[in-house]
Parts: structure tokens; sequence; C-alpha cells
């Protein structure tokens, strides 16, 4: 149950989670979902799996905002963080960065 709450109270660890998600869900379109589209004829693949990937975008910067806003952040974590979800790969290699501040922040207190 500390992990739900924690989750549900920690803006970084929402920040985290939601990072992977969009990276799981970019990676799924580009490496499985658009490929069975165009040489095997399946569009339903990414025609189910693109607005959940949409969704996980839109959750992604909301985390962004939710983040940004309460302050603390350099101009080149902030840039980082926010350019992560534009390429592919980019969430899961920002998110040791939020590790390394989650640690930071989780030492601090």
């Amino acid at each position: 149950m500390t992990h739900i709450s924690r989750f549900l109270t920690d803006p970084l660890t929402r920040l985290r989670c939601a990072g992977l998600f969009e990276g799981t869900t970019l990676l799924f379109l580009l490496l499985i979902a658009v490929p069975l589209k165009h040489l095997a004829g399946y569009p339903g693949i990414v025609s189910a799996a693109g607005p959940v990937h949409g969704l996980a975008f839109v959750l992604y910067i909301v985390a962004l905002v939710d983040n940004f806003s309460g302050g603390g952040w350099s101009r080149k974590e902030m840039l980082r963080t926010g350019l992560a979800c534009l390429v592919p790969f980019g969430t899961f290699i920002n998110d040791r960065y939020l590790g390394v501040r989650a640690a930071a922040q989780a030492g601090g207190q």
C-alpha cells in the first residue's frame, strides 16, 4: 500500500512512471505495430496502439508540468526531460537521471 500512496503523492515518481509508459508505447508502435501494418497488412494494431500512445504522451506532459511548476529544476534538466519523449529510448535514458534526482530528494528528507 505504501507504493501506491507514494505514487499518488510524489510528482517525480508519477513522472518516471509516465515516462516509462510513454517510452514503452512509442517503442511498441515503432518496432511492432508499424512494421506489422506495412509488412504484414495489419493496420488495426496501429489503430489500437496509436491512441494509447497519445494518452501516454499527454500523461507525460501533464506530469512534466506538475514537476516543473514545483521549481528546483535547471534549464538543462527541463530541456532534457521535455525532449526525452520525442526520441525513441529517450524516456528510458532520462529515467536514469530522474532516478538520481529521486534518490537525492529521498536522502534530503
